[in-house]
């Protein structure tokens, strides 16, 4: 298609620029964006001209974009990777998304503490899916280290520190658009090292002696992904013997790293630390874990409250106020208290 050099519409653009702005991007991803495409983008913003666009025009355009605030900013995400090509090409001299504020959602500190398995429920997951030993050691992973399905999915021998007790998460395996499992950077590009707990060991032991390059792949060293380990699993069938969570939605795979995070959480960790082990790109990420900040302060000042009162107890009010009084000041004859006072 050859585009007319006086006057380009965002939907010819597309048309012929979408094979470079999906080049690199997961199955996924594509499917994500193309979706954002067909349904809020082309009908909204597809018949203006690229030299029309401007920010309250786009603006305007996403008040009628439907769904909750992550598909609105997903759409946005995408039209500001075609607008980004646009600069390029010099059809544009800025990109007009670029001025816009990312969407808020309803999304509390809560949202994603909510999401996170009881214990209970982790113990009812790997009960029902020990029918199927290499599904059920990847659940393993999942929810007793924090990491990915494509991370863990991508671990293999030479990840493992068994001296320190650390998995060092290097990479990450998803589908690459044509149908092939790739390996590829982690989300954030960034490598990290996760705990091995205890509680984790006997499934890396025996992902480790199953004689497979990647640890927790299928019975013949074949990739899991979301599609084919849902499968193995039966995984809708046996999500409802789990439970749901209190908003009522089911449980996902990535519910499970977002259990891990509530356990650190739940342990007293610091945020940063936290935010370390988990591969947050973002702080605000690892804060959505954490309880609101003016918990926080009231539980901290009870802990030290409750240590410095320890010995002390103002429990019968003027009786137990005098005791102590006579404890600190051995010379003074208990009554002192309330014979000074005029009142």
């Amino acid at each position: 298609m050859r585009l007319n050099p006086t006057g380009v519409t965002l939907r010819d653009f597309y048309s012929e620029y979408s094979s470079l702005l999906f080049d690199g991007l997961t199955s996924n991803s594509v499917q994500g964006y193309e979706r954002a495409w067909r349904i809020r983008v082309s009908p909204t913003l597809g018949d203006l001209l690229l030299d029309d666009l401007r920010p309250l025009t786009v603006m305007r355009a996403m008040q009628d974009w439907n769904g909750k605030a992550s598909t609105v900013n997903a759409a946005k995400v995408l039209l500001s990777r075609l607008l980004d090509l646009a600069v390029l090409d010099e059809r544009l001299s800025a990109n007009p998304c670029r001025l816009i504020p990312r969407q808020r959602g309803k999304a509390t500190d809560q949202s994603l503490r909510e999401r996170a398995l009881t214990r209970a429920q982790v113990a009812i997951m790997l009960e029902a899916t020990a029918w199927h030993p290499y599904g059920q050691r990847i659940l393993a992973a999942m929810v007793l280290t924090g990491t990915r399905l494509g991370e863990a999915s991508a671990l293999r021998a030479e990840h493992v520190d068994l001296e320190n007790g650390l998995l060092r998460i290097r990479a990450t395996r998803s589908p690459d658009g044509h149908g092939r499992v790739v390996e590829r950077a982690t989300k954030s590009g960034k490598a990290r090292d996760v705990p091995i707990i205890e509680e984790f060991k006997p499934w890396l032991e025996a992902a480790m002696s199953s004689g497979h390059q990647y640890l927790f792949s299928g019975a013949k060293g074949g990739p899991f992904d979301s599609t084919n380990l849902s499968r193995a699993l039966r995984w809708k069938t046996t999500r409802a013997t789990i439970g749901t969570f209190p908003d009522g939605s089911a449980v996902r795979f990535h519910d499970l790293r977002h259990t891990f995070a509530s356990y650190l959480s739940g342990l007293g960790l610091p945020p940063t630390q936290i935010q370390r082990v988990m591969g947050h790109a973002s702080i605000t990420t690892t804060e959505r874990y954490m309880h609101s900040p003016s918990r926080d302060a009231a539980l901290a000042a009870k802990r030290i409250l409750d240590a410095q009162f320890s010995e002390v107890t103002f429990r019968g009010g003027e009786k137990a106020a005098e005791a102590v009084h006579a404890q600190q000041n051995p010379r003074v004859e208990p009554g002192v208290l309330s014979s000074g006072s005029g009142a």
